[in-house]
């Protein structure tokens, strides 16, 4: 049986759960990042797991890609990460 997000992990409604390059994360949408945090970006139409630098300001990709000043005008916050999802056994390849 199927639970909403909300009755298994103290979340809000704008919180959801994203598969994205082999990570699976609790995003939320409403939330504003804090320095360190790791968020999801939408860059042009390209989806990047992230961690936010507020001061300095600047973003560091999971690829290693550094985000800072105009570079950072084309990307989105789609979220940030308040869970990461890792699995306990992976014998049928599903992260839950």
């Amino acid at each position: 049986m199927l639970q909403p997000l909300q009755h298994l992990i103290p979340t809000s409604k704008s919180c959801y759960l994203v598969e994205w390059k082999g990570r699976s994360c609790v995003i939320d949408e409403k939330r504003r990042p804090q320095n360190g945090d790791t968020v999801l970006l939408d860059m042009s139409g390209m989806y990047e797991w992230a961690m936010v630098m507020i001061t300095p300001r600047r973003i560091i990709t999971d690829d290693g890609l550094l985000l800072t000043d105009d570079l950072l005008e084309d990307v989105a916050l789609v979220g940030v990460v308040t869970h990461e999802v890792i699995p306990l056994d992976e014998r049928d390849g599903s992260p839950i």
